[in-house]
């Protein structure tokens, strides 16, 4: 190597929220009775959203788990075209959590360690009707908590890349996060 060249690991980095994506059939019955918005995203809080999956676990049929989140799934498709990628979000230490990590990293993303005081993982409850229309129920979960902490600073230092999230930018905690970071990526010419 000439003295100098910087070799990057990784071709890009992403930050964002990390959710469980957690993907039903339903029918436009289900949503009607559980007033559930069809066709949209919706913030929903950690009782509504555990109201919604005792409902659905007997109503509907269970397509698929993943890992997910906005730039998440921009970064696991990166990956599934070539592209050598880490993530980072923020999970808890539960069997969500532990999911998300095994599931992104099985599908060649590496993620930071964590360490996380408690709370819930994130999950994205999609409800897919007949019409293939997606509907997706969202709680946060220990994601509005995301520190500059969950940043691994050498992880991207070593990144060609930086992809942040637009959903960071709505909460001043998490817009700091987005903005260290690209601070960080804009001095190192990333």
């Amino acid at each position: 190597l000439t003295k100098g060249l910087c070799v990057k690991i990784y071709d890009v980095y992403g930050i964002g929220a990390a959710l469980v994506d957690i993907e039903y059939k339903v029918d436009e019955n289900f949503l009607t009775k559980n007033e559930v918005d069809k066709g949209v995203m919706t913030l929903v809080d950690e009782s509504r959203q555990h109201q919604l999956v005792n409902n659905l676990k007997s109503h509907s049929e269970l397509v698929k788990r993943s890992c997910g989140g906005s730039a998440c799934n921009t970064i696991v498709a990166a990956s599934g075209f070539g592209s050598k990628a880490f993530y980072a979000g923020k999970v808890a230490p539960d069997v969500d959590g532990a999911f998300f990590v095994k599931d992104l990293n099985a599908l060649g993303v590496d993620f930071h360690e964590t360490e996380s005081n408690g709370g819930i993982t994130g999950k994205c409850l999609v409800m897919i009707t007949d019409d293939a229309e997606r509907t997706m129920n969202t709680y946060l979960g220990v994601n509005v908590d995301l520190t500059s902490q969950e940043v691994d600073i050498q992880a991207l230092s070593n990144s060609k890349w930086l992809y942040v999230e637009g959903y960071l930018v709505t909460d001043p905690q998490r817009t700091e996060v987005a903005v260290e970071a690209m601070k960080l990526a804009k001095q190192q010419g990333i």
